[in-house]
């Protein structure tokens, strides 16, 4: 039934489990997964912090990008990443369409509830706009 799934993944609990998800149903159907990270364009300054360098952010969300490897090794799923410095929502949907996905699975919640504040909720507008089925996990 699905071909190729799609995985909306920041590192929280909630996406960690959506990826517990995304394997066991990418293993069902033999499909392939596509790990999709999105992370703030401008690095981040923590009052008393050191600043971070782009190349710093980048390589700090590529590595929780492949946070999930092992988890998709284990059940002999075939993946991929995107990992990119734009907005969630954008990137999950684009990536979707770009891709031909099947299904869509992301965490009900992100990392921040101020970013879903100011963002908006990304689960929400990924139900409202994709093109493909969305599996929201809690």
């Amino acid at each position: 039934m699905y071909r190729h799934i799609l995985l909306a993944y920041d590192g929280s609990e909630h996406a960690k489990r959506a990826a517990r998800k995304a394997a066991e149903i990418a293993g069902q159907f033999k499909a392939t997964v596509t790990v999709v990270t999105a992370y703030p364009k401008s690095p981040s300054h923590i009052l008393g912090a050191e600043p971070i360098t782009a190349e710093e952010m980048e390589a700090y969300w590529e590595e929780k990008a492949a946070e999930t490897a092992d988890l998709f090794l284990n059940y002999g799923t075939s993946f991929s990443k995107v990992v990119r410095a734009e907005d969630p929502k954008s990137l999950i949907l684009d990536t979707a369409e770009e891709l031909d996905v099947d299904l869509i699975i992301l965490g009900s919640r992100g990392l921040s509830n101020y970013a879903r504040l100011m963002l908006g909720g990304v689960s929400q507008a990924i139900t409202q706009h994709a093109g493909c089925d969305v599996l929201v996990v809690k």
